[in-house]
Formats: structure tokens, sequence, C-alpha cells
């Protein structure tokens, strides 16, 4: 088995280069002067997801490590995202109206966007995995560390907590970043058919400030719940080891809120939800690329 996840993280980036590439080469009009801009970023996304995929196999390893979590413990909230997700992206598909065709077509597509999208989706589920695993494995009633060293020591908690919060915020960039290529490539996308003339194109360019309020949103939706678990076991910690209730004598209660105050600042229970995702525009990427691409020139 683990000789199996360290090929797909070998694979991961090659595929998604070669999977970018055939979409590139295979849909869409190469004739158009946009396809030149629309298809190195299409190539960009998918390797990117690529990358983004394996780094996540690699931190699911590494979790394991850190906590007792199974697959079988997150894959239902995980299936739930990625079938909604693709649901969502598709729902132009299942609405009923006019038929899609080629965009060599002539008729509009949105092949190009969607191919991309879906598996910058697919891809993203190990990621999901780490953080619904991580939600899941620092429940305030669970164990924290694996089955065959619990953590048994206040100092243990602390460092597995540090680690498993500083693994959380390595992985917000990266699924940011590649969540901000696919609507940049989805804006050249829709560049590209507008500049053909096509019914696709003919779609208000606000739409990529949807769709970018969208990966925004997913992006949110996978990282809140091992946020919260990490805020509220750490200050479940906080209290066990710096209690201040029931404390009478002033230089005690002084000396242990000091120490409070700087515990919160090594695990971030004094930064709100919204303040961690901003922090460094990680999470407002996606709406920034949004943005950046409905008001280019066109």
């Amino acid at each position: 088995m683990r000789r199996s996840v360290q090929l797909v993280r070998k694979l991961a980036a090659p595929v998604g280069f070669a999977y970018g590439a055939t979409v590139a080469f295979t849909v869409g009009s190469r004739t158009a002067p946009l396809w030149m801009v629309w298809a190195p970023l299409a190539i960009a996304t998918s390797t990117a997801a690529g990358l983004m995929c394996a780094y996540g196999l690699g931190r699911w390893h590494e979790l394991g490590k850190l906590c007792t979590i199974s697959v079988g413990q997150v894959k239902w909230p995980v299936t739930a995202l990625v079938v909604g997700s693709l649901a969502l992206m598709n729902v132009t598909v299942l609405l009923p109206g006019p038929a899609h065709v080629n965009a060599s077509g002539g008729g509009g597509s949105s092949l190009g966007d969607g191919l991309v999208g879906m598996f910058v989706v697919v891809a993203a589920v190990p990621v999901a995995f780490v953080m619904f695993g991580m939600w899941r494995a620092v429940g305030s009633d669970a164990q924290l560390g694996p089955k065959e060293a619990p953590a048994s020591t206040k100092g243990d908690q602390l460092d597995i907590l540090l680690a498993l919060r500083q693994m959380l915020q390595r992985l917000l960039p990266a699924v940011g970043s590649v969540v901000a290529l696919t609507i940049f490539t989805a804006g050249a996308w829709w560049m590209l058919e507008r500049s053909l003339h096509t019914q696709f194109g003919t779609r208000p360019p606000q739409y990529l400030l949807i769709y970018g309020a969208f990966g925004s949103t997913l992006v949110g939706f996978i990282y809140g719940p091992a946020w919260t678990a990490l805020q509220r076991r750490g200050r479940l910690l906080l209290d066990k080891m710096f209690p201040l209730r029931g404390v009478d004598q002033e230089a005690v209660i002084v000396s242990r809120a000091a120490d409070r105050q700087a515990l919160e600042q090594m695990l971030g229970l004094n930064r709100g939800f919204l303040a961690d995702l901003q922090s460094g525009l990680l999470i407002l990427a996606p709406l920034l690329a949004g943005a950046v691409a409905a008001f280019l020139p066109h």
C-alpha cells in the first residue's frame, strides 16, 4: 500500500501535465489568438493540481504519525464534498437550455473550463482527507497521538497541536494557489470563447466572480472544521495548563494570565477564523483572481 502511494506521489505531477496538455490540444480552437494564453494556463493549472495531490498524500502520511486516523473515518464527508462540487461546477450542463458544442464548432462550450476544474477537484481529494482527518482526530473527546504512542503528557499534546497547526497553515497556500490558477484559466477560456463569438462567450464577465467566490468558499469549507477542532482542543489544553478559575491570589492570576497569552499566540488561539484565512490573502486569492479575470480587457 505504501509503495502504491509513493508511486502516485511521483506520477501525480507528470499525469497532471499530460492531462493539461491533452485538454489544451484537443479542446478549443487552436486557430484563436487567445488559445496561446489559455493553453499554458490550463497545463500549468493541471500540473499544479498534480503537485497539490502529491503534497496532500505526503501530509496524510504525516498526519498518521501524529494522530490515530483512518480513511474510513472521513471518506463520507470527502465523498459528499467532491460529488457536490462536481455537480455545482456542471450545473449549467444539467439545466435545460441550448446544447453546448466544441468551441471550434462555433456554438460555445464550457469544456475547456470544466475539464480543468474537475481535475483540480479530484486532485484535491488527498488535501480534503488531511483536513477532515485532522478534524476527526482532534475532536474534543479524541486521544491525541498515534495508538502506539498516545500523548500522555501536556507537553506531548502541545507538541502535536503545534505540529498540526503548522501542517494546516502549509496546506492553505497550496490549495489557494491552485484554485486561483483555476480561476485564471476559466477567465482565459471565457475570453477565448468571446473572441470566437460563441454562445459561451456571451456570458457576462462577472460570472467569473461567482466562480472565484465558489473556489474561496470551497477552500474555507474544508479548512473550517480542522481549524475549529484545533481551536477547541487548544483551549482545552490551555485551561488544563493555566487554569484561572478558583484562583484568588493576584500574583498567581497575573502570572497565569501572561502564560495563557503566550500559549494562545503559539497555538493561534488569539486569531479569528477569517483572520487566519485572510492572512496573506490566501483564501481571497481565488476571488481576486476572478475579479482580475472578469475585468481584464476583452
